[in-house]
C-alpha cells in the first residue's frame, strides 16, 4: 500500500538488547511486514527505528508488541532527544538476566554431575540421567532468549543467526551432545549480552551528549521566578542560571558577567569569557558568576540538539565499507547453510557410506561446527561499532561529521584546499587604512562605501559598516543595489553611480590613475584586502581591510604533510600579493588569487583530477559551492552557524584549526581499525571451517569463532572512543 509522503506519520523508537546487526535487519523487516506500516527501518549502530505509518491504521502497538515479543527492550523518544521506558512486565525487564543465570546454573550442575559420575563417585546410570535433565534445562533457559529472536526471524521470512544457532542446538541434542549444546546455547547467550552490553556503551557516548541539557530551566515570569521544563519556555523569556549550573535553552546574555564551559558542544577546554550580548549555548556550564540570559531558540532547536540529531543521522548512514559487507552477508547466510549440508551429505554419499549411520552422526557433528562457526555477525559488526565510535569521539572534541563515509574519505584525502577569510585568518576583519585621492575626506570615502554594505552579511562588508558606526557617521540610502558576486556591490547613493569592488574589477569599469594604482599596490603589499570606491566611473579612493592571523596556521599544514597529505592549497578572491603573503605564512605548497565562487569550483575539480580525494575548509557560509564540490566539505565555527552545519560534511564545532589534522588521523586510524576488523573476522573464520571440516574443531570453538570473535571485534572499535585529539589534547597525527 503506497500513499504520498505527506499521508504518512512517523514514530521513533530506541530498541535496547541489540547484540549483531543481523537482528536489526531482521527485526526491521519484521516491523515493514506489519500492517499500516509503510516502512521501517532500524538502525543498529544507534539503536534507532524509524517507522512510517498510515495514521487511519496506526499500528504503533503493534510494532511495539513485535519488538518485545522478540525479547528486545523499546523506549519511546519525546521529540527531544529524551527517551522512557514503555510499560513492560517484570518478566520482559528481567528476561535476559533470568535466562543467563539459569542457563549457566544448570550448566554447571550438568558438568559437575558428569564429572562425579566419571570418576565413579555415583552410579553410571543415575549420574548421567541427571546431567541430561540439567543440560535440557541449561538449553531451555537459553532458548528464552534464542526463540523468540528465532521466530521473528521466520516471520519476517529470513534466517538469521538465531534460527542457525537453533538448528545447532537441535542437531547436538539429535546426536545426544547434551553438554555441548548446552554450551553453545550458555555461550551464545552470554556472548550475545556482553556484545550488546559493549555497544550500548558506544550509543551511549551519543546520548550522553543530549543529557547535559538540564530539565529544569528557572524562568522569570510575571515578576516572579518559577521553573519549567526546558521545552515549555518561549522564545526571549528571561532565564535565571546560576554559578555551577548548566544553560537549559540557547539564549544571549542579558544580564552579568561569568565564563562558560562549553566543552561539551565545541570542544574547546577554556572557559569562555561571557557578558551581556554573548551567545550561550543549552548544554553548557556556568562556571562563576549568576547570569540572565534571553532564550533565543526552542529547546528542540539547540545547537546542542542539532548536534545529537545529526550525529545520529550520521551513524545511522552507512559508509562504503559497511555497504559492501552488507550486500556481502545477504548471500553469506543462505551460502552457508548450503556449506553446512554439503558438509553433512557430500562426504558420506562420495564415500559410499550412505548406510552407516555412524557416518551420518559424524558429519553431521561437523556440519553443525560449521553452521555456528559461520554465522556472519563479527563480519557485518566490524564497520558500524568502529565508524559510530569515532564520530561518537568526534563529537565530544567539537568536531561533527556527517557521515562515516568522510571518515574513510578522510584515510584518502591527498589534497586540502583552504578558504583564507575565516579559515587561514579569524575573519576578524578591521578598517586598516582609507586613503582618499585630491582633496577628498577619506571619513566621506568611509561613509559612502558603508552606503554600499549596509545591508551585506559578508564579513568585509559588516567591518566596514562597522567601522563607520564607530565613527558616528550617517549613512543615506542607496538605490539599485547590485550585488556582484566575487567582484563587490555596486548601487546609487545621493543621485551618484558608486560601485565598491576589487582593484582588478575596478580597472575594467572605472578610471584608476597612477597614483592610486601605486597606493593600492604598497597596501596590498602590506597584505590588506584592498576595495576601491568609483564614482560615476572614476575610482575616488579605496579601503584597506586587514584580517587577523591564526597563528596555529603553520602548524596544522606541517600535521596534515605529516600525515600523508601531499597538496595543500589556498584559494581565495582576493588580490595577487596578499594570497602569495598568506601562502608563504601558512606554509602551504601553492595558492590561487582573485578566484570567483565559480572559479573556485573549477580549481576543486583540478585538484582532483590531479590528486584525487580532495577537501575543502572554508568559513561555511561564503564557501558552500566549494565545500559543497569537494569530496570533504569542512566548515569552520559550525556550533555559532547553521549554515555551516548544514553547508557541510564536517563542521569545526570551536572554530578550532588545530582539530583539522585530528580529524583526517581519526579517518585513518578508523579505517585501520575497519580492516584490523574484517581480516581478524575472515582468518578465525575460515581457519575454524577447515579444522570443522576435517575434525579438529568443536562446539565451543565455534562458539568463540562467533560470538567471541564479535565480541573482541566490538573492544577493538571501542578503542576509538579513547585517545586523545589532535590539537587540543591530540590524537596522534599518524594512524597506527
Amino acid at each position: 500500500m503506497n500513499a504520498p509522503l505527506e499521508a504518512l506519520e512517523h514514530a521513533t523508537w530506541r530498541v535496547t538488547g541489540l547484540d549483531c546487526p543481523d537482528c536489526a535487519q531482521t527485526l526491521s523487516k519484521a516491523v515493514a511486514l506489519i500492517p499500516g506500516v509503510e516502512c521501517a527501518d532500524l538502525n543498529y549502530a544507534s539503536g534507532m527505528l524509524l517507522i512510517d505509518y498510515h495514521p487511519d491504521v496506526d499500528p504503533r502497538s503493534l510494532v511495539v508488541s513485535a519488538v518485545q515479543r522478540g525479547g528486545y527492550g523499546l523506549m519511546l523518544g519525546d521529540g527531544s532527544g529524551a527517551a522512557s521506558d514503555l510499560e513492560q512486565s517484570l518478566w520482559s525487564r528481567h528476561r535476559t538476566t533470568v535466562a543467563l543465570v539459569g542457563s549457566g546454573a544448570a550448566g554447571v550442575v550438568g558438568w559437575t554431575l558428569s564429572a562425579l559420575t566419571a570418576s565413579g563417585a555415583i552410579t553410571s546410570a543415575a549420574g548421567h540421567a541427571l546431567a541430561v535433565v540439567a543440560y535440557l534445562v541449561a538449553v531451555g533457559f537459553g532458548l528464552v532468549l534464542l526463540l523468540p529472536r528465532a521466530l521473528t526471524s521466520l516471520r519476517a521470512r529470513s534466517v538469521d543467526m538465531n534460527a542457525l544457532m537453533i538448528v545447532a542446538v537441535a542437531g547436538a541434542l539429535a546426536l545426544g551432545e547434551f553438554s555441548e549444546a548446552a554450551a553453545v546455547v550458555f555461550l551464545f547467550a552470554i556472548g550475545g549480552w556482553l556484545e550488546s552490553r559493549a555497544v550500548a556503551k558506544t550509543r551511549g557516548s551519543i546520548r550522553d551528549l543530549m543529557e547535559l541539557a538540564p530539565q529544569v530551566a528557572r524562568v522569570r515570569r510575571d515578576g516572579t521566578i518559577v521553573e519549567a521544563p526546558p521545552v515549555d519556555v518561549a522564545l526571549g523569556e528571561t532565564v535565571i542560571v546560576r554559578p555551577g549550573e548548566r544553560f537549559p535553552l540557547d539564549a544571549v546574555v542579558s544580564s552579568g558577567i561569568s565564563a562558560a564551559d562549553e566543552a561539551a558542544i565545541t570542544g574547546e577546554s577554556v572557559p569562555v569569557d561571557k557578558v551581556v550580548g554573548d551567545r550561550v549555548f543549552a548544554g553548557s556550564l556556568n562556571t562563576i558568576g549568576l547570569l540572565e540570559v534571553t532564550v533565543t531558540a526552542p529547546a528542540t532547536d539547540s545547537a546542542l540538539a542539532r548536534i545529537v540529531y545529526l550525529v545520529e543521522e550520521a551513524a545511522a548512514a552507512k559508509a562504503p565499507t559497511q555497504l559492501i559487507v552488507d550486500r556481502f552477508s545477504r548471500w553469506y547466510t543462505p551460502a552457508v547453510v548450503a556449506l553446512a549440508v554439503a558438509v553433512w551429505v557430500v562426504p558420506v554419499v562420495v564415500t559410499g557410506s550412505a548406510g552407516d549411520l555412524a557416518a551420518w552422526s559424524m558429519w553431521l557433528s561437523r556440519a553443525l561446527v560449521v553452521l555456528v562457526t559461520a554465522c556472519p555477525c563479527a563480519l557485518v559488526i566490524s564497520t558500524p561499532v568502529a565508524l559510530v565510535s569515532a564520530i561518537s569521539r568526534a563529537a565530544r572534541a567539537g568536531v561533527l561529521i556527517k557521515g562515516g563515509a568522510f571518515l574513510e574519505l578522510a584515510a584518502k584525502t591527498r589534497a586540502v584546499a583552504f578558504d583564507k577569510t575565516g579559515t587561514l585568518t579569524t575573519g576578524q576583519l578591521t578598517v586598516a587604512n582609507v586613503d582618499a585621492i585630491d582633496d577628498r575626506d577619506s571619513l566621506d570615502i568611509l561613509r559612502l562605501a558603508a552606503c554600499l554594505e549596509v545591508h551585506s552579511a559578508h564579513p568585509i562588508a559588516r567591518a566596514v559598516v562597522g567601522q563607520a558606526h564607530a565613527r558616528g557617521l550617517e549613512l543615506d540610502d542607496v538605490a539599485e543595489l547590485v550585488e556582484l558576486p566575487g567582484r563587490g556591490v555596486s548601487g546609487v547613493v545621493s543621485g551618484t553611480r558608486l560601485a565598491l569592488v576589487s582593484p582588478s574589477f575596478a580597472t575594467e569599469i572605472a578610471t584608476v590613475g597612477d597614483e592610486l594604482a601605486t597606493r593600492i599596490a604598497s597596501a596590498e603589499a602590506d597584505g590588506l584586502t584592498v576595495l576601491v570606491l568609483a564614482a560615476d566611473g572614476v575610482a575616488i579612493g579605496f579601503l584597506g581591510v586587514s584580517d587577523e592571523w591564526r597563528p596555529e596556521s603553520r602548524q596544522v599544514v606541517d600535521r596534515l604533510g605529516a600525515g600523508g597529505i601531499a597538496h595543500t592549497t589556498l584559494l581565495t578572491g582576493d588580490n595577487e600579493r596578499t594570497a602569495a603573503a598568506v601562502a608563504a605564512r601558512a606554509g602551504v605548497s601553492a595558492y590561487s588569487a582573485r578566484l570567483l565562487p565559480s572559479e573556485k569550483l573549477d580549481a576543486v575539480a583540478r585538484l582532483r583530477d590531479r590528486y584525487g580525494v580532495v577537501a575543502m575548509v572554508g568559513d561555511g557560509v561564503n564557501d558552500a559551492p566549494a565545500l559543497a564540490a569537494a569530496d570533504i566539505g569542512i566548515a569552520m565555527g559550525g556550533a555559532g552557524s547553521d549554515t555551516a552545519l548544514e553547508a557541510a560534511d564536517v563542521a569545526l564545532m570551536a572554530d578550532d584549526l588545530l582539530a583539522l589534522p585530528g580529524f583526517f588521523a581519526l579517518g585513518r586510524k578508523t579505517v585501520a581499525v575497519i580492516k584490523q576488523n574484517v581480516a581478524f573476522s575472515l582468518v578465525v573464520k575460515v581457519a575454524v571451517l577447515v579444522a570443522a571440516v576435517v575434525g579438529l574443531a568443536n562446539m565451543w570453538l565455534a562458539v568463540f569463532a562467533d560470538t567471541g570473535v564479535a565480541l573482541l571485534v566490538i573492544l577493538n572499535s571501542m578503542r576509538l572512543l579513547g585517545g586523545t585529539w589532535a590539537g587540543t589534547a591530540a590524537l596522534p597525527v599518524k594512524s597506527e
